[in-house]
């Protein structure tokens, strides 16, 4: 007598085989669909940033790549420059270290801000009041803030008038030298300057005035860990 487990062994183990088989195809049409979905946003992306930078008096240099809506916010003309070769990473599948938003390019009053050839970030918010500058080779991790004002006057009773809060608002420069890292959350805020080759950890909140070159900082408040 012939048993049936064993006569439906085979029967099972084709099904299997064409499930698994069926799931690698859906998988590889995903894939192939992320993929090219990612190009189109990159395409369009990068189109869209160099018409808003042209139509704001704004340079920026070659092989410029966006992934994602880029926020520039600027009343003046030429207010920002982007050397060669910058991505700016701009949507949560971007960059899947955990961004939070786009990325924003802010300046207002005479606040100017530059990145130099092959830099890049990711969801990083730059707000220029008056100068941010930041280097070649420069890596901006996900969520990295770098402010050189304060937004607000520190006096309670400035504050308390828009005219009076504007007015005493502080500001002064951000410098960031080549080949700096500054790592994921980590907040810059102003007057600091930053030596080339420099790593800044993840969430360090810095308001050191004068980092020297190949310096590790670390925490909140910043510190200078050790000297690469």
């Amino acid at each position: 007598m012939n048993n049936p487990v064993q006569n439906d062994s085979p029967r099972r183990s084709q099904s299997v085989g064409d499930a698994m088989k069926t799931c690698s195809v859906f998988a590889l049409v995903v894939f192939a669909w992320d993929a090219l979905a990612s190009k189109v946003c990159v395409m369009f992306s990068s189109w869209r940033a160099k018409v808003v930078l042209s139509l704001l008096g704004c340079q920026y240099g070659k092989n410029l790549q966006v992934d994602g809506k880029l926020i520039i916010r600027s009343p003046r003309k030429g207010a920002i420059t982007l050397g060669d070769n910058v991505k700016i990473n701009s949507r949560f599948r971007a960059n899947l270290v955990g961004v939070t938003n786009p990325t924003v390019l802010h300046c207002t009053r005479q606040g100017r801000i530059v990145i130099g050839n092959n830099s890049g970030c990711s969801a990083a918010i730059l707000s220029s009041r008056t100068s941010i500058q930041i280097g070649d080779n420069v890596k901006l991790g996900g969520n990295v803030r770098i402010y050189d004002h304060d937004y607000h006057a520190i006096d309670y009773l400035a504050r308390r008038q828009p005219d009076t809060d504007d007015a005493n608002c502080k500001t002064a420069p951000v410098v960031i030298g080549d080949d700096v890292f500054v790592g994921v959350n980590a907040i810059i805020l102003k007057g600091v300057t930053i030596g080339a080759r420099s790593v800044i950890g993840a969430g360090a909140v810095v308001s050191l005035k004068d980092i020297p070159l190949d310096s590790v900082v670390v925490g909140n408040p910043a510190k200078i860990l050790t000297h690469l």
